[in-house]
């Protein structure tokens, strides 16, 4: 019963930010450690900062806090909440073009590379952008798009379209296949506006002076309270306080690749496996190594052979 808390509480270096953490809580404890040397042979125990108003301002403080962390969580929980959303509006167009559409099967597997490729496309463009050449789907292309999403999804919409005028698409049809279509470029438009819309930078910045102002002049407000024991107060508190404005800081933009952001490579391999199946699509050959999202395309055309007699 108690081995799972003894391994939470003596794991701090499996946490991401503790790297950025340490030496920061560390120096805090050296800095308070010389308060205490300071107040005892220098100022022998003269009246310090009331521990009440650290009180007040910690509460404050902690207010703050709370507001940045859900904020930047609400950014985290929408972005996942999008790509759960890409993941859906593939598998029902993938559905429903397997369903509806009266084409050919080669012409329904280009689709569905189309639709897997929009998914690492918009990965590759949240993370800093991605050619349009690194996609399977598009080894030989020549084009250049800025925008790599939108190419790909005006590709299938240019597919659904050619598909209408041969009339093997009906209009009906196309009216329903067209909301997870334009789902698509929907879900690309939220997660720019998390991406490109920050928080206020003078938020950021006030409330890191807060903590930066608190902590310095706490120890002077433990000392009288805590003797000795004002250093592993300030450690923990100092830990407490810089790693969850830390943490707001890591899921504010839940798109990169750190520890904490999104799983964007799962959510996509997730999303390869379900049109595969879906579209009756030969799956990748297994590989000796590892392969990454990107690597493991492989969409051969089935082809029919007449059996002998």
């Amino acid at each position: 019963m108690l081995k799972p808390w003894v391994t939470v509480l003596t794991s701090f270096h499996n946490i991401p930010i503790f790297g950025r953490i340490w030496m920061i809580v560390a120096s805090l404890g050296i800095y308070s450690g010389i308060v205490l040397l300071v107040d005892s042979y220098y100022l022998h125990h003269v009246k310090t900062i009331s521990s009440e108003l650290h009180g007040v301002l910690g509460l404050i403080l902690g207010l703050l806090l709370v507001f940045r962390t859900n904020t930047s969580y609400d950014r985290w929980w929408e972005g996942r909440k999008l790509w759960g959303q890409l993941v859906n509006d593939s598998r029902n167009l993938a559905i429903k073009v397997q369903t509806c559409v009266r084409a050919a099967s080669a012409e329904k597997h280009q689709l569905g590379r189309w639709l897997i490729d929009f998914a690492l496309a918009l990965k590759g463009h949240l993370r800093g952008g991605l050619p349009l050449q690194k996609l399977p789907g598009f080894e030989d292309a020549t084009e250049q798009p800025k925008h790599v999403p939108a190419y790909v999804a005006g590709r299938i919409y240019d597919q659904l379209e050619r598909w209408r005028q041969a009339n093997q698409l009906g209009g009906f049809e196309l009216w329903f296949l067209d909301q997870h279509a334009g789902a698509l470029m929907n879900v690309c438009g939220a997660c720019e506006r998390i991406q490109k819309t920050p928080i206020s930078i003078s938020y950021r910045w006030f409330i890191r002076q807060s903590i930066g102002i608190y902590l310095i002049t706490l120890p002077w407000g433990l000392l009288d309270t805590f003797g000795n024991w004002t250093i592993p107060a300030m450690v923990l508190l100092s830990y407490f306080m810089i790693g969850v404005e830390l943490i707001a800081e890591e899921i504010e933009d839940p798109f990169g690749q750190d520890a904490d952001d999104l799983m964007l490579d799962d959510i996509c391999l997730a999303i390869e496996k379900s049109v595969r199946e879906i579209m009756d699509m030969v799956p990748a050959q297994p590989a000796t190594a590892p392969t990454t999202a990107l690597d493991s395309f492989d969409f051969p055309v089935p082809t029919t052979t007449n059996p002998e007699p």
